[in-house]
C-alpha cells in the first residue's frame, strides 16, 4: 500500500516537472529599425550587409546579413545575425524589391524569420515584417523598419529541473527497492 502511494507521488512529481519544462513560451511584441550598407556585386555572388539599429524591447544591435539577389524578379534570400550586448538572434532574410520603381528609391518588403539565438536569446523564434527603401545608384545606407512577434523560451531553471527530478526519482526507487528487500 505504501509503495503504491509513493509510486503515485513520484509519477505526479515527474508530470509536474515535465509540465514546467514544456511550458509554452512567452510571446513578445517587437519593433525594429536598422540602417544597413550592402557591399558586393549582385550579379556574381552574395551581397554582404553591415549596419546597426535596435529591436525593441531587446536593445541596440549590430546587424550583419549575407544575401543573394535574383535580378530578374527582385527576390532577395539570405541569412542575418543581430548581435546584442547579451546575445545574438539569427535567421532567414527574405526580401522583395520592386524593380519597376526608379533605381534611386526602390521599395523593399522584408520578412525576418528568427530561427534561434544565443545567450539571453537562446531558442528564440518568430517573424518580423517590414521594409524600407534602397538607393541602388548611390549605394547609400538604407533604413529598414518593421514589427512582429518573438517567442521566448521557458526559464533555464525550469529546464534544469527535469534531470534533477529524474535523478531524485531514480534515487527514490533504489531506496524503496532496498527497503522492500531488507
Amino acid at each position: 500500500m505504501n509503495f503504491r502511494n509513493a509510486g503515485r507521488a513520484a509519477i505526479c512529481m515527474l508530470f509536474v516537472l515535465c509540465t514546467v519544462v514544456t511550458a509554452s513560451a512567452a510571446t513578445i511584441d517587437a519593433t525594429y529599425t536598422y540602417s544597413v550598407t550592402a557591399t558586393g556585386d549582385p550579379t556574381s555572388g552574395p551581397l554582404m550587409g553591415n549596419g546597426s539599429g535596435s529591436i525593441t524591447p531587446l536593445g541596440v544591435m549590430t546587424w550583419r546579413d549575407v544575401a543573394n539577389v535574383n535580378l530578374a524578379t527582385g527576390a532577395v534570400t539570405g541569412t542575418f545575425t543581430a548581435t546584442f550586448a547579451n546575445g545574438t538572434l539569427f535567421g532567414d532574410l527574405l526580401e522583395q524589391a520592386d524593380l519597376s520603381a526608379p533605381p534611386t528609391a526602390v521599395p523593399i518588403a522584408q520578412t525576418l524569420v528568427v530561427t534561434g539565438g544565443t545567450g539571453a536569446f537562446l531558442w528564440y523564434n518568430g517573424r518580423l515584417t517590414g521594409g524600407g527603401v534602397a538607393n541602388l545608384v548611390s549605394g547609400a545606407p538604407s533604413t529598414n523598419t518593421g514589427a512582429g512577434t518573438l517567442n521566448t523560451t521557458p526559464e533555464p531553471v525550469g529546464i534544469a529541473l527535469l534531470p534533477i527530478g529524474l535523478l531524485c526519482l531514480v534515487a527514490y526507487r533504489k531506496l524503496s527497492a532496498q527497503r522492500l528487500n531488507a
